[in-house]
């Protein structure tokens, strides 16, 4: 027996790990073997041997990203609704108010559209709420979650629909990772068209007094490209759409209501027996069908009838291809939005306000800024703002490619063009982008031939292949960005001043965060939480020096500091400037070393009575010492502090330290502790540390200076 390939689910609660990791067993369990590991729990060494992560979303692939080596291949899930768990909304009467419940603003109004797909736009009036949100309507008393969220006080309803499952297209792309036999994509084919039709045979039920829904039903069901028919527990055909008909070449009034054995023999032993049929190719009329059935449960769990899916075998073929198709442009999607733009700031307002106010149009916008401030974000924003958003969104960075690789990689080549070419040639990436956005990121890093043909494909807007003689008409939109002044770039002659005006139609300024101030703690908030589900508590003097650093690498930097700080700090400690990285306290801020802390009169206190014992240096070095013995939890005495100042070449007789330890226990920086336990820091005891440590350079020698 082929050894099973092992795929592990990787989420942040238990209900996503347990719902995701038995909807893998039913579906895939013949295959594969599944674990799940919920990034709370400490990562172990045996995780390594599963073939494939799932990650259950962005923030955790970036999580799980650094504890994988990169040979690890890691999917993200998209996930929908489990549909079975709807039928208590689906009893709500019409018009009913209630809040979609989520942990963020992105993920709350996903689920609303998740409902809307299901027919209920009309049914129900939804409204986001998500935590820190408090702009929501306070008279809604019914909430509507997707497993533990926190609801508003006044709810006095909740209706749960469990954790969200994993979607067609993530299995299928699992499938085809793992390279498993291609029919058991139509046998999840059929298990989706299968929940698919059950929700909408209890659909017709609940709502039977209202003929706009079923005719809503029968749109949907019309677009299924699988013939579906229903029989109920009397054994007659109740329901088909109209791709069955077309297949059987039977009207409608001519099938309902017969017997379901009449055009399918083997439908009777299935009602009988109670068993259901598998991928089995029977005869009807001329031709040759793979037929599936599934069986419809009422609430007490009885089978009240059942469903047939019909496929030919050349439904079965090209279901196949276009799944092979749909995989390889999935790459060229836009991800993210205007709402994923953190900030408050004016600077970052106005500029998402410019970019908002042009998107819905063709325009060309170009994106200034620093390197890490954002641009893709914004771009990808806008591409999903405009009318295109449901077509490619193919990102450019010049600064990546090779010159030697350029021109091919962007305008594509021809059959034999080059040494090398792959047979068929090449579509580049304007092509990709057709009817789509294409993004020139690090524009200003283009050579001056490429830029000459750029220009002509965004005027004439088409392009001609490396090697080819014919042109392809291309409707594409064009976002550009660049960390350069491409006016100063025009004067030294190294960018085409045609191309720079041609891009320059829209300018938007992606600020720097050094100019944004305000946002920074806010940024902090939303990336602790976003990427480790936490708070990260900073102390005054902390917020104070991140706030006035000067963050040459912006965002991005600031979300490794995250990172950073999150991988260090215990969740019920707070950051002290200590914990800060080395190379971020050796940076320069305005000329000064470090960023300015005024101290109260108290910590002014303790080191003016220091500075008089000629001993502010070998202070900072005993409280250090204290707090990192509290740091690990273990106990430290007079003679531990006498060795370690020893060892940082300041020699102190041990009367010295009780001196000392005497002092800072009567000016209120230490708590003595009972017996073997040893003294710990007092809040102020933090505070002088931290002034000390933000005022203080360390030379070569270890010596600490004031």
């Amino acid at each position: 027996m082929t050894e099973k390939a092992k795929v592990c689910f990787v989420a942040t609660n238990r209900s996503s790990c347990d719902q995701i990791g038995k909807q893998l067993e039913t579906l895939l369990g013949q295959f594969i073997e599944v674990s799940t590991w919920r990034v709370r729990e400490p990562f172990k060494p045996e995780l390594l041997d599963n073939d494939i992560f799932i990650a259950g979303n962005h923030s955790i692939l970036e999580h799980i990203a650094v504890l994988l080596p990169a040979s690890k291949k890691i999917l993200i899930a998209n996930r929908t609704l489990g549909i079975y768990n709807l039928d208590e909304v689906l009893a709500l009467p019409q018009g009913t108010e209630a809040l979609m419940v989520a942990n963020w603003e992105d993920s709350a109004h996903e689920k609303i559209t998740l409902l809307k797909h299901f027919a209920m736009d009309d049914k129900l009036i939804l409204y986001p709420y998500w935590l820190g949100n408090t702009s929501y309507p306070k008279h809604v008393k019914l909430a509507i979650t997707t497993g533990t969220h926190p609801v508003p006080p006044q709810v006095e309803k909740i209706i749960d629909l469990g954790a969200r499952i994993m979607d067609l297209s993530t299995i299928v792309e699992l499938i085809v990772e793992l390279n498993l036999p291609r029919e058991v994509i139509n046998d999840i084919s059929n298990h989706y068209i299968s929940e698919i039709i059950n929700i909408a045979s209890r659909r017709l039920k609940v709502a039977e007094q209202s003929q706009k829904l079923k005719s809503r039903l029968e749109v949907i069901l019309g677009t299924v490209d699988q013939g579906i028919i229903e029989i109920d527990e009397e054994g007659k055909v109740a329901l088909l759409n109209p791709t069955a008909e077309k297949m059987l070449e039977l009207s409608r009034q001519d099938i309902l209501g017969k017997f379901g054995k009449e055009i399918i023999p083997e439908i009777e032993n299935v009602l009988v027996t109670n068993a259901n049929l598998i991928d089995m190719i029977t005869k009807i009329g001329n031709s040759h069908y793979v037929i599936n059935t599934t069986p419809i449960l009422d609430a007490m769990n009885r089978r009240s009838g059942i469903v047939i899916s019909l496929k030919t075998t050349a439904g079965v073929q090209e279901l196949d291809s276009k799944v092979r198709r749909e995989l390889k442009r999935k790459g060229n999607i836009a991800k993210h939005n205007f709402g994923e733009i953190i900030g408050v700031s004016e600077e970052i307002i106005n500029a998402i306000s410019m970019a908002k106010k042009f998107s819905d149009t063709d325009l060309t916008v170009l994106l200034e800024g620093e390197s890490g401030t954002g641009k893709e974000l914004f771009a990808q924003s806008i591409h999903n703002a405009s009318a295109r958003k449901n077509a490619p969104f193919v990102a450019v960075n010049f600064a990546a490619l090779p010159e030697s690789l350029m021109e091919s990689e962007l305008f594509g080549y021809e059959d034999g063009a080059f040494t090398g070419a792959r047979k068929g040639g090449k579509a580049g990436f304007f092509e990709e982008a057709h009817t789509g956005t294409i993004f020139l990121d690090e524009i200003g890093d283009a050579s001056l031939e490429v830029q000459k043909r750029l220009l002509r494909v965004l005027e004439e807007k088409e392009v001609r292949r490396v090697g080819g003689s014919t042109v392809t008409p291309i409707d594409i939109r064009v976002v550009a960005a660049t960390n350069q002044n491409l006016r100063q770039l025009v004067d030294e002659g190294k960018f085409r001043q045609d191309l720079y005006f041609r891009l320059c139609t829209i300018q938007v300024a992606v600020p720097a965060l050094k100019k944004r101030k305000k946002d920074i703690p806010i940024l902090i908030g939303y990336f602790a939480n976003k990427l480790y589900r936490r708070e990260l508590r900073l102390d005054d003097h902390v917020l104070t020096y991140l706030t006035n650093y000067d963050w040459p690498g912006n965002i991005r930097e600031l979300q490794n500091i995250v990172k950073f700080l999150c991988g260090m700090i215990g969740t019920n400690e707070t950051t002290t400037i200590r914990h800060l990285p080395v190379y971020l306290l050796e940076k320069k801020n305005g000329g000064d070393n470090h960023s300015k802390i005024s101290a109260t009169k108290a910590v002014e206190a303790i080191i003016s009575e220091f500075d008089r014992l000629d001993a502010v240096e070998p202070l900072f070095w005993v409280l250090s010492e204290l707090k990192q013995a509290e740091v690990f939890a273990r106990p430290i005495g007079r003679l531990a502090i006498v060795e370690a100042l020893t060892g940082r070449a300041i020699p102190c007789p041990e009367y010295k330290v009780r001196l000392w330890l005497k002092r800072l226990e009567q000016g209120g920086c230490l708590a003595a502790g009972v017996t073997k336990q040893g003294s710990r820091l007092t809040k102020l005891g933090n505070e002088v540390l931290s002034f000390l440590e933000a005022y203080g350079e360390v030379n070569k020698n270890g010596k600490i200076a004031y």
